[in-house]
């Protein structure tokens, strides 16, 4: 076979193969603007009767998210921030820097917010959105699904682990907040600047919902007058999936105490 037979049968099938991609990238669009155009339908059917609001863009969102960063970052966090991102959208992952690191890491910074839903729900003030969001050198789509907090706070993370991993840190005196239930120090990490208040926050009751609990989702934040959660999201705008991740948020506000918000 001569070389210019080769070169055609390759120029030949990199065409076809750009030429597929291209149609199933296409597809998968098309699949996306309908299953988005369904979400928004049946959001907007249920913005009267529970008398929300939604908006396709408010950057004023992004502003505040920005001050309370400001207000509430330490450099120590970005060992434990980790973004809320939505299934049809995840892409980087940032993971815990070096400690020597940690101090020359800028906070997390938002440039958009999209797909703005705010309201009430079981008496709790609320808002959901994407965040365009730069941290580390890359761009990031934020998820925020925020129930109020009766008042603002110093940050919270808790997050699923490994056990052994849980207990090895703990042996080497890298271990997060311990709150003395073997079962949940072994499955979740606890970390935040104000140990007195975690302790107020993770209450025993909180401890066993979150080791109980039936719903996938793998732990929840509380960062000034805020808290969301670690779930598992595809679209905010879908009344199906929203109005339970706004359940979890509030069972899980539900169970720390009023003393810790006086």
């Amino acid at each position: 076979m001569s070389a210019g037979v080769v070169v055609a049968i390759a120029v030949g099938g990199s065409v076809l193969f750009m030429a597929a991609f291209g149609w199933l990238m296409m597809r998968l669009r098309r699949r996306e603007a309908g299953a988005a155009a369904v979400a928004i339908g049946k959001l907007r059917a249920e913005l009267p009767r529970r008398g929300w609001t939604y908006v396709e863009r408010d950057d004023s969102l992004a502003e505040a998210y920005n001050r309370q960063v400001e207000q509430f970052w330490s450099p120590e966090q970005s060992q434990f921030w980790r973004p809320n991102q939505p299934e049809s959208r995840s892409g980087f992952q940032p993971t815990a820097p070096d400690p020597l690191e940690q101090h020359f890491i800028r906070p997390p910074r938002a440039r958009s917010a999209h797909d703005v839903i705010t309201g009430t729900h079981r008496g709790r003030p609320f808002v959901a959105a994407t965040l365009e969001v730069f941290y580390r050198h890359h761009v990031l789509t934020e998820l925020c699904i925020w129930v109020r907090t009766p008042a603002p706070r110093p940050p919270v993370y808790v997050r699923q682990t490994v056990g052994v991993v849980s207990r090895i840190n703990a042996a080497v005196g890298q271990g997060d907040f311990r709150t003395g239930n073997p079962a949940f120090d072994d499955r979740f990490d606890a970390n935040g600047p104000d140990e007195r208040f975690l302790a107020y926050a993770i209450t025993p009751a909180l401890a066993e919902f979150l080791l109980t609990d039936q719903r996938k989702f793998r732990g929840f934040t509380l960062f000034a007058d805020r808290l969301d959660a670690f779930d598992r999201i595809r679209d905010h705008r879908d009344p199906a999936e929203l109005v339970p991740a706004l359940d979890l948020r509030c069972d899980i506000l539900d169970r720390i105490p009023a003393a810790a918000w006086a």
